[in-house]
């Protein structure tokens, strides 16, 4: 699972930002309000003195009965509780839950939080098709820390699966990663199958996701024979739902 993205479509934000320090991209977000950190609900959810329940944007932290779950949340403590944070809006605003959806930085050092965390593996990229700002360097972020095995990346739950690993007993967020059988039109888009593939595990990827991967060159089609890294929530049903182009990696082999 070494291999290195040889592309990624990432419309909003294409510029590399470190994990610490001065994210300067972030200011190319739509700036929120600033706010003190007085309560950390997860390794993904903060609450502000102003009122704001906010949901780290491009994350996924494990959910509280997950293995993880207490390290994320720890590690989001240790960084963010007490201290003043600026919000930026990237892209939906918020979420079913009505929490703001946001990049957050450190007042004080300035800090990407979402790029800490990634580097420390406590959690996971996850973009949406209506938030997809900042994917690209939260992917390097991450590719980072799982290269170190740190975090999550150390423990066999959050391992990258192989197609063959996608049983019926798997389910949720997961990364896939395999080369590409075939990939053919379906009813809501493209159905993408991967050698070495069970228990009728596919990946869709939307209309609209296809139109935007064929716009950069890489119509579904082109993905046949090449080596692909997918992620999303995989359905009982075994079928994988990509709904935006951020969540498909060609890989240099």
């Amino acid at each position: 699972m070494r291999n290195r993205a040889l592309w990624l479509l990432t419309p909003l934000l294409f510029t590399p930002l470190a994990a610490c320090g001065d994210s300067g991209g972030l200011e190319r977000l739509s700036r929120g309000k600033d706010g003190r950190v007085v309560d950390v609900r997860s390794g993904d959810v903060i609450a502000l003195d102003n009122g704001l329940v906010v949901r780290l944007a491009g994350l996924q932290a494990p959910r509280s009965d997950e293995p993880g779950a207490e390290a994320a949340r720890a590690d989001l403590e240790k960084r963010a509780l007490g201290k003043r944070v600026a919000l930026y809006y990237g892209g939906a605003r918020r979420d079913a839950f009505g929490r703001a959806l946001a990049q957050v930085r450190l007042e004080d050092s300035r800090q990407w939080v979402q790029g800490a965390l990634l580097d420390d593996g406590v959690v996971r990229e996850r973009t949406f098709a209506d938030n997809r700002a900042l994917a690209a360097p939260m992917l390097d972020a991450e590719a980072r820390a799982r290269a170190a095995k740190r975090g999550l990346w150390a423990s066999a739950d959050y391992q990258v699966r192989l197609p063959r690993e996608v049983t019926a007993r798997i389910d949720g967020f997961q990364i896939v990663e395999g080369r590409v059988r075939s990939a053919f039109p379906g009813r809501d888009g493209y159905e993408v199958e991967m050698d070495g593939a069970r228990d009728g595990f596919t990946v869709e990827i939307t209309r609209p996701a296809a139109a935007d991967l064929a716009g950069a060159g890489h119509p579904p089609q082109s993905l046949v024979g090449k080596l692909v890294r997918v992620r999303g929530a995989i359905g009982r049903d075994g079928l994988m739902r990509v709904d935006h182009p951020e969540a498909v990696e060609v890989l240099r082999e």
